[in-house]
């Protein structure tokens, strides 16, 4: 049970929080701070403490707060139990909002990191139990990771993708991250040349920013994403990758052909040097 003091005079013994309410204490507390003299009070102004005679929440007599290390709100007693937790120990990285459910609640952590070093600042949502998503910012490095808690670059993605210090933005390509890899075939990737359709367009958004490129729904499926709503740059690059090592391949096998044409049409137009050349 929590008791209420102010000053040296102790009323836990007249008022507790589980009789009067959380109302009833905001009512008195402006009665007391607007009607009194301060005189009337302690060194500190306003003080709560729990059972065992512990502070819980203070007001100092400059106007600051203290309160303890974890301020649970709607009469709950631990972190799972308050849909909004204040404190600033390791168990619970600073701020917590909660569902409250019963089983694999959704949380989200506002803090510092667990760890010793206390590195970054951290958003973190979570399905206790299910799965998890965290949004970093690494003060000292001015980087911000999203589902990485390790950030080497301005902006990194948990997939490994990243912005360089230089505003390029740079695809994850690792072969640690991919599956399923096989070569592209040459047929394959001219037939999906042969169905790209470069346009010239501008974005609802700005229609002054005029842009040339593709519409995702009229792409040819090896480019365009799933939902036939979006398309990646490198999968048009590795197709015309393709496509042009191809035709670097024709022109090699034609220049040969050509020069041996040459060859010929000028053993023909002048025997003498088909003569010297079998002599020697």
């Amino acid at each position: 049970m929590k008791k209420l003091s102010f000053g040296k005079q102790r009323l836990g013994k007249l008022f507790t929080l589980s009789t009067i309410g959380l109302t009833s204490i905001v009512l008195l507390a402006l009665f007391m701070f607007t009607i009194l003299p301060t005189s009337a009070f302690g060194a500190d102004k306003l003080v709560i403490k729990d059972g065992s005679g512990t502070t819980t929440f203070k007001v100092e007599d400059s106007g600051a707060t203290t309160a303890a290390s974890r301020l649970y709100t709607n009469g709950a007693s631990g972190v799972g139990a308050a849909p909004f937790v204040l404190g600033q120990n390791i168990g619970n990285r600073g701020m917590i909002i909660t569902d409250k459910a019963a089983t694999n609640p959704k949380r989200i952590y506002f803090g510092w990191n667990t760890g010793a070093t206390m590195e970054y600042v951290e958003i973190f949502a979570l399905q206790e139990g299910v799965a998890y998503k965290n949004f970093v910012l690494a003060p000292f490095g001015g980087y911000v990771g999203i589902g990485t808690s390790n950030p080497s670059y301005p902006l990194q993605m948990g997939s490994g993708a990243y912005v360089t210090t230089g505003g390029v933005w740079t695809n994850a390509s690792s072969r640690e991250y991919k599956t399923d890899i096989k070569r592209l075939s040459t047929q394959k990737a001219i037939d999906t040349l042969k169905q790209l359709d470069p346009v010239e367009f501008a974005y609802k958004t700005d229609s002054q920013e005029k842009h040339v490129g593709f519409i995702a729904e009229d792409a040819p499926e090896l480019v365009a994403s799933k939902d036939k709503k979006g398309m990646s740059s490198m999968d048009v690059v590795a197709v015309l990758t393709k496509v042009v090592q191809e035709q670097q391949k024709t022109i090699a096998e034609l220049s040969k052909k050509m020069s041996e044409l040459e060859r010929q049409l000028k053993l023909e137009r002048n025997p003498t040097l088909a003569s010297v050349g079998s002599s020697r």
